[in-house]
Order: C-alpha cells, then structure tokens, then sequence
C-alpha cells in the first residue's frame, strides 16, 4: 500500500511540476512585460492609449511584437547560427529548458522540430501502441515517450528499435488531444498512418 500511495505521488509530481514550471514562465513573462509596457506607453502617442486600457493587453500586444521580431531575426542564417551556439551554452544548461522549447515547437508543427512527434510501436503480438518520438538513437533505435492516459506528456521513456515505429501524420495536438480524452479518435490518427505507409 505505502509503495502504490508513494509510485502515484511521484506520478503526480511528474504531471503537476511542468505544469507549474510553464504556468510561472508565463507569469513572469507577463510580468516582465508589464514592467516594459509602462515605460513604452508614454511614448506612443495618446490616441493610441487611452488611460483606462489595461496594462496587461498593452504587455500582451508587447510580448507578440518581441516574439516576432525575435523570429525575424532567427530567419537571418548567420544570426540563427549565433543564437544557437549562444543557446546551447546558456539555456540549454536550464533543466527543462530544451525540453519545453521542444514541446511548444511540436505544438506549434513548427518545421524542422523533431522532438514529440507521433507514433505507433508494433509489438510482437501485432498491438500499436501510441507514443512519440523524443530522438533518434544511433541509426537504428529511437528514444519514445509511452503516454500515460490522460496526461499525454508523462509517461516511461524507452529506446525501441526503429523497425518497429512507424510516424503517424497528424500533429501534436491532435494525437495528444486524443489521448487525454482515453482514445477518443485515436484509431482515425492510426489509419492516416496505415495509408500514409501504402
């Protein structure tokens, strides 16, 4: 009993902390936002603002110029290339850093991202079950997060051999909508990848 009751509190712990972790990251970044905005709205001229406009959307329109602008210049090759080798040394030593970055850049089917993308592993009985692809491991086995039902990204981490994982062509949120709701439409998800192979 103390050993089932302690297994569902770390399982607990695994869903409940990156949940946290991305609710605070946005609330900081609301935060810092508002601290930028208050400044800036002085700036902008006084037909723009009016005095009762809340600060939080003027921190909201703020947060999606930055993002955009910060998107523009990673399209620029050299620019991205200094990013990424600044990143790697920096905020890639953040835990869980690269690993939310992944998660929102699967959300978003952003293209080049290969981290979260889903998939079936045939077992020897001929079963599927849904997981997704983390990465490649060598040539010829892939690191795969097997779900757990409804929390879609927790789960057990295995490396399975490559022949036996096929990608299933729907995006992120499709399939982790249909696992968070037991199933539901799954097996629509796991016919497109039947007829994607043939």
């Amino acid at each position: 009993m103390l050993g089932f009751l302690k297994k569902a509190l770390l399982r607990g712990l695994v869903i409940l902390i990156p949940v946290v972790l991305i609710y605070l990251t946005i609330r900081e970044l609301v935060e810092l936002m508002i601290g930028f905005a208050t400044p800036l709205a002085d700036l902008i001229a006084a037909d723009w603002i009016l005095e009762d406009d809340p600060v939080e959307l003027i921190a909201l329109v703020l947060i999606l110029l930055v993002a955009m602008a910060l998107g523009l210049i990673w399209s620029v090759g050299p620019t991205r290339r200094a990013v990424e080798w600044l990143e790697t040394r920096t905020l890639y030593q953040v835990p869980m850093y690269r690993m939310v970055k992944s998660l929102v850049a699967a959300f978003l089917d952003l293209e080049g991202e290969d981290s979260f993308q889903p998939a079936s592993w045939r077992h020897g009985d001929g079963s599927l079950e849904p997981v997704f692809i983390i990465e490649e491991h060598g040539e010829d086995m892939f690191v795969v997060l097997q779900p757990w039902t409804p929390t879609p990204f927790a789960g057990s981490i295995r490396v399975v051999p490559r022949s036996q994982v096929e990608f299933v062509p729907v995006t992120l949120d499709e399939y982790s909508l249909a696992l968070t709701h037991y199933g539901l439409d799954l097996s629509q998800a796991l016919q497109k990848r039947g007829s994607a192979k043939g």
